[in-house]
């Protein structure tokens, strides 16, 4: 007689409830840690690698053993992203509602093809592009895709623009193609290029501002085509990961509509500035471009992964993208039943992206964010008000949510302000109570701040100059 083999991996429901809540538990008190808590504790690769080193478990173990060893090794060796003081790179602190959206994400474990496949997602997804479209202007219809960050849909808007590019130049090949990025531009750009085998990527100087001027870019354009080479795409950026330098867009548009290039922002940092009044000129920019990327994860404060490319013709995502084959087919007519994601990007299996940006708006409103982002943009100015309020301060750049300064005395040897800055700048992090990102400026070391954290303060930046100031004094008196 066939015996059934034993089902081992099923949950019932009271099971499912108390690991839950268990784990719900290890969340909050996570949570409750945010703001009092260590950002970051210091530990080395080697340390932190031995205390997972073990072979693949062959049997499990229960579930408190596991939490406890989940409390131990793993959120005590995270960063708090959402402490106050956490000013590294772009990394905003999450909505917590968010973050319990991705366990229904998870748990429905909708793979997010086509509408065939996941009628609800698919519609769900669809709505918050339309949403997110509006939100911040570009006024396309909503139409794009959700990806897993800003470098996917910097990859997909090239490669779409690659392709529009060879349909417009028959018996043109890749190696004629020019993206056209500033020094400012992000990396991803300049990666995605060479992915597509794009053969030139031209980068051009930037003014006072840190901005890619359309006069530049004309000029390029022009010694370019005398060349033979061909125009893909230019990138623009509302919002550098450097400084937060934002682009004259228009002007930018103007000159590639005039060449009739593709124009792609890149405004996976700023972009959700667009929504607040001081920032509402940003529309007018996005309104003119071919495509858009935004970063929810970074100041809407989804969880990651949450990445948007926005475009204004979707049938160019489709000459990119557009596939077929027997397993894949397509059998429904109507216009929302035939629509497929696959056909605008190179992703088949696809995460549930959408449902946590759905319940943020429903569940918070827009406006509840549109606030937090203002406020971020005000303790900023803030942050500048006083670092220009202290004879020993030096601004560098600012612009949105970011600030670059040093640690600048009187009569300083110009030569030693790199080394002094990054003797501060380690005295810091050792605190454990801060985490901030340095970068170089025109050959000048500077100490970095991004607050896309909706817990941070104007306090946090009066605690941040005060040990500037103070470790700056140390240092430079004790001669290192």
């Amino acid at each position: 007689m066939h015996n059934d083999p034993a089902n081992v991996l099923d949950m019932q429901a009271g099971e499912f409830l108390q690991l839950g809540g268990d784990v719900l538990s290890l969340a909050a008190k996570w949570l409750d840690g945010e703001v009092e808590g260590p950002v970051l504790r210091h530990c080395s690769g080697i340390e932190l690698a031995a205390l997972f080193e073990q072979p693949p478990p062959e049997q499990g173990i229960d579930g408190h053993a596991l939490l406890a060893e989940l409390q131990e090794k793993v959120l005590r060796y995270s960063r708090h992203n959402g402490h106050p003081r956490q000013f590294a790179h772009v990394c905003a602190s999450p909505d917590p509602v968010g973050a319990l959206a991705d366990l229904l994400v998870s748990t429905l474990n909708q793979n997010v093809t086509a509408w065939r496949s996941s009628p609800a997602a698919v519609t769900v997804e669809r709505q918050v592009l339309r949403w997110l479209d509006a939100l911040v202007g570009f006024d396309g219809g909503g139409h794009g895709i959700l990806l897993g960050g800003g470098s996917a849909a910097n990859l997909h808007a090239l490669g779409a623009a690659v392709q529009h590019a060879l349909l417009r130049h028959p018996g043109a090949v890749r190696e004629q193609l020019v993206l056209y990025t500033s020094r400012e531009t992000h990396l991803s750009l300049a990666k995605a290029a060479r992915f597509l085998g794009v053969g030139h990527v031209r980068v051009l100087p930037v003014d006072a501002q840190r901005r890619l001027t359309a006069d530049t870019l004309r000029t390029a354009l022009v010694a370019d085509r005398e060349q033979g080479l061909i125009a893909a795409m230019v990138a623009g950026s509302a919002g550098t990961a450097n400084a937060g330098s934002i682009d004259p867009l228009i002007e930018l548009a103007a000159a590639c509509r005039d060449a009739g290039i593709w124009f792609h922002v890149d405004g996976a940092y700023g972009a959700p500035a667009a929504m607040t009044p001081a920032y509402a000129f940003l529309r007018a920019g996005f309104a003119v471009a071919d495509s858009m990327s935004m970063d929810p994860h970074k100041w809407l404060y989804a969880p990651f992964d949450t990445g948007v490319l926005l475009v204004r013709d979707p049938q160019r995502m489709r000459d990119a993208y557009s596939e077929t084959s027997e397993y894949i087919t397509v059998t429904e007519t109507a216009p929302l039943e035939s629509h497929a994601f696959w056909d605008y990007g190179m992703e088949l299996s696809r995460r549930f992206r959408a449902l946590k940006l759905w319940i943020m708006f429903k569940l918070r409103g827009v406006d509840a964010y549109r606030h937090a982002i203002a406020d971020n943009i005000a303790v900023r100015e803030y942050f500048d008000a006083r670092v220009r309020a202290e004879a020993e301060l030096e601004l560098l750049a600012s612009g949105l949510s970011i600030s670059c300064f040093r640690y600048h005395p009187r009569g300083a040897d110009p030569t030693e302000l790199d080394r002094l800055n990054l003797a501060i700048q380690r005295r810091l992090m050792a605190t454990d109570d801060i985490v901030l990102s340095p970068t170089t400026l025109d050959g000048r070391y500077s100490l970095r701040i991004c607050i896309v954290n909706f817990r941070t303060r104007s306090a946090d930046m009066d605690w941040l100059i005060e040990r500037v100031l103070a470790f700056g004094s140390d240092i430079a008196g004790s001669g290192g």
